[in-house]
């Protein structure tokens, strides 16, 4: 189907579902103190909902994204809160990152999270008339008896698909692999706004020479070309994909080294897609000339963290951890350098987003619901010539009053936490533009940057560079 219009997908976006009759703030606080919790809280996510909806009037399409859940150290509330959102504003994919285990334990709390896992967030999520689609994670389903035991428990490729692509809406509406009966990859059309929701599965293979996190990391021959000759290569003319997948492919994002390299086949596909070129899929050439869509965004969890970045064509954005671990606050500096603790009886308990795509606009429009602060993504780079420079306030529409940053894209500096063998500091460069004086740009040599706004309530607007000879 050819979405002739942004207009034309936001008009038909409005026809989707029927939202009942809106909520009070009063109707909030009885909601919260039925759930047990203080009045703010309802406050909090009354004021939430209503930017969720005036939202939805203007944007084609959007979903909630949440991810890295390890439930056994989560607070447990963003399952309910998703759900009475679902409820009440017009956002109804929750789309889920992957990483419900927790890393070290045994096989009763395999078992306890998968439980809850179905209980606390894919039924709650259901009954509200929410769909429910989730990624495969490293530790789905991997836990080890305890740190430096050689002993643990995984789950089989054919137990965790069972997990996994148990949802209603993953068995109602996904498209999967038939020759791949283990496949945790899929995709799910949304043909009333034009979005195609491509899930990949960044761990699609079981390690057989341990018992402990034995769910190895890489991309088979077998979903790579699934994904990008179903997938991609027949997305009608005129749509958009958003794809998801747990790890993160490109270096800046991602906190191991290797994970670059790893990944790099799949991070190639995407590019060559949003290039209309050709990418070598396992030894075979895959051409994109006659491509008819384009990619917004890679959209990933795993580092526990708030990062992004902008590679050939790509937006990379992986956002912080659900689960109450104080390591997504280190991590996500200087993206978001203000998160709080996940403090019992504070609105800051949970960690996730509603991501609104207004293709009009050419950008993402992204709400936090927990620590952090709205951002806007903007999906089109700004070109300037090596020794330009941009007035950027002015020439990105941006408040006098803003806060600018700048890192280059590609570059990234790397120490290990030394409390911490699971966590890196990270380092960033400003070697293919600076901002020197005021909100002025000065592209310096070739490559990619990406500038950061922060306005004075803490809301950003970032923005792609590319810098040409």
């Amino acid at each position: 189907m050819k979405v002739a219009d942004g207009a034309l997908s936001r008009r038909r976006f409005l026809k989707l579902g029927i939202v009942g009759a809106a909520m009070t703030c009063a109707d909030w606080r009885i909601w919260a103190a039925g759930e047990g919790l203080p009045a703010y809280y309802g406050d909090y996510l009354a004021s939430v909902a209503a930017r969720l909806n005036a939202l939805s009037k203007t944007c084609d399409d959007a979903f909630f994204f949440v991810t890295d859940l390890h439930i056994p150290a989560n607070r447990c509330m963003s399952g309910r809160i998703l759900a009475k959102l679902v409820a009440e504003t017009r956002v109804k994919k929750v789309l889920c990152g992957g990483d419900l285990p927790e890393a070290f334990g045994g096989r009763a709390s395999v078992e306890r999270t998968i439980a809850a896992y179905r209980r606390e967030w894919v039924e709650a999520v259901e009954r509200t008339g929410g769909e429910f689609y989730p990624a495969k994670g490293n530790h789905d389903f991997t836990i080890r008896d305890k740190p430096n035991s050689p002993d643990g428990w995984t789950l089989s490729g054919k137990e965790a698909h069972d997990v996994l692509m148990d949802t209603a809406a993953v068995r109602e509406k996904s498209v999967t692999n038939p020759e791949d009966p283990e496949a945790c990859y899929y995709y799910v059309d949304s043909p009333m706004t034009g979005i195609r929701y491509i899930v990949a599965d960044t761990t699609d293979s079981i390690r057989t020479d341990r018992t402990y996190w034995a769910v190895k990391y890489g991309m088979g021959e077998k979903q790579l070309k699934w994904l990008a000759k179903k997938a991609l290569a027949t997305m009608p003319v005129g749509w958009s994909a958003i794809v998801m997948h747990h790890i993160p492919i490109a270096e800046i994002v991602s906190g191991e080294k290797d994970v670059p390299g790893t990944f790099a086949p799949w991070r190639r596909i995407l590019e060559a897609y949003q290039s209309r070129g050709k990418a070598d899929v396992c030894g075979e050439v895959v051409d994109f000339a006659g491509a008819q869509g384009r990619i917004l965004c890679s959209l990933t969890g795993h580092e526990h963290a708030e990062r992004q970045t902008f590679r050939n064509g790509i937006w990379h954005i992986t956002e912080p951890c659900d689960a109450a671990y104080s390591d997504y606050i280190v991590g996500s500096t200087p993206w978001c350098a203000d998160l709080p603790r996940k403090e019992k009886g504070t609105v800051f308990e949970q960690t996730f987003d509603a991501v609104h795509i207004d293709r009009q606009n050419n950008v993402l429009r992204i709400t936090r619901i927990g620590g952090g602060a709205d951002r806007v993504i903007h999906l089109v780079p700004r070109r300037i010539k090596a020794g330009g420079t941009i007035p950027l306030a002015k020439s990105l529409g941006v408040g006098a009053n803003a806060a600018w940053g700048c890192y280059d894209a590609d570059r990234i500096g790397k120490t290990q936490n030394p409390v911490n063998k699971y966590q890196y500091f990270c380092k960033y460069f400003s070697d293919v533009a600076e901002i020197a004086h005021g909100d002025n740009l000065t592209a310096k040599k070739t490559g990619e940057s990406i500038v950061v706004a922060t306005m004075p309530d803490g809301r950003k607007a970032i923005f792609p560079v590319e810098v040409r000879t």
